[in-house]
């Protein structure tokens, strides 16, 4: 009979390189079914990194999803621009300044918040001095409004105009004294909802 032969040694090489690669992949496949199992039982075994606006730190407080926003949480930031929500800090004699906010969630999950007109106040000031406040505007008409803040993005409300006068408990409107231009400076500051505005936008009237 004839002598059988053995493999060589490199036969013997490719065999151990072919098992060992089927040996990871298999390993591979169980460590995978592992973390789809506990990620459909669990349900928040992965976490989502925030990318927010620089300045910006996510909250450490635990929400359910689709909850009420707890306090704290959401970012207000007070803008002052144009009409179509340009940013400016400077305005010719000719054109009227426009007002609103961003909100911001924080959170790592999206909530909901109340960003209604009746909850909203914006306050001017030159110094220290109140020029004008929305709170002395007729309010009747102004409700409230939840919407939903997808986490880690921020939302900007409609830019409204202010008419560069005085408001007083007669009113807020076009009606009102105007206030001092010729380079005077003036900032914005706006509170919705109980939360503050973490910046004070400066803007000067030419």
């Amino acid at each position: 009979m004839p002598k059988s032969r053995r493999p060589s040694p490199e036969v013997y090489r490719r065999r151990r390189i072919a098992a060992l690669i089927v040996l990871v992949v298999f390993v591979g496949l169980i460590w995978a079914g592992v973390n789809a199992i506990s990620s459909w039982l669990g349900g928040s075994s992965s976490t989502t990194e925030l990318e927010l606006p620089e300045g910006m730190a996510e909250s450490s407080v635990e929400v359910q999803a689709g909850g009420t926003c707890p306090p704290g949480t959401v970012v207000v930031e007070a803008r002052v621009g144009s009409s179509s929500g340009e940013i400016k800090d400077a305005f010719t004699p000719d054109e009227t300044p426009h007002i609103w906010f961003t909100l911001t969630n924080t959170n790592s999950v999206d909530c909901t918040f109340n960003a209604g007109g009746k909850v909203q106040l914006f306050t001017i000031q030159s110094g220290d001095e109140v020029i004008w406040k929305s709170a002395q505007c007729n309010r009747d008409e102004l409700v409230d409004s939840s919407i939903n803040l997808p986490f880690g993005e921020s939302i900007e409300s409609e830019p409204s105009p202010w008419e560069k006068v005085f408001s007083s408990d007669s009113g807020c409107g076009a009606e009102q004294p105007p206030v001092i231009t010729d380079g005077a400076s003036y900032h914005l500051k706006v509170e919705v909802n109980g939360e503050l505005s973490n910046n004070s936008q400066q803007f000067v009237l030419n």
